[in-house]
């Protein structure tokens, strides 16, 4: 599964890759994560908390940012498993200034297996982008004033 987009900040750069890189910030703001438990520079034990329709699941496992060049771009890894399947994740962000507003350009692709991967792709790209959206818009209340 392949999913991308951008999304618009009223803030320069920095402030908000301060916000990118925030353990607290990210479990408030993205869509069923419970937990980000530092266990290394950058890597975190993760556990999330989905629903997809009569669909719920917990999942726990990793989430790493890599090749992070501050404050332009990172890679996100994600191997997370629960009882509905298992998802593999990586993903890249890539912050630019424009006029003292952030552009933010993301671009990923995901491994599904069990449950998860016969909901079928159509289904879960459709999901991805509403987290994606519900992600953006959390973030924006994060914003400095």
């Amino acid at each position: 599964m392949h999913f991308e987009g951008t999304h618009a900040f009223p803030v320069p750069r920095e402030v908000l890759w301060k916000l990118l890189n925030d353990p607290a910030v990210l479990t408030r703001v993205a869509p069923g994560v419970r937990e980000l438990q530092l266990q290394e520079d950058d890597k975190y034990q993760a556990v999330f908390d989905i629903k997809l329709g009569p669909v719920n699941s917990t999942f726990a496992g990793t989430l790493e940012v890599a090749e992070k060049i501050a404050p332009e771009s990172y890679k996100l890894l994600v191997q997370v498993d629960g009882k509905i399947g298992a998802v593999s994740a990586a993903g890249a962000l890539i912050l630019k200034n424009e006029n003292g507003h952030t552009l933010v350009s993301f671009a990923g692709d995901a491994q599904l297996s069990g449950v998860l991967a016969r909901m079928g792709q159509r289904l879960l790209t459709g999901v991805a982008r509403m987290f994606t959206s519900q992600f953006f818009k959390a973030l924006e209340r994060e914003l400095p004033s």
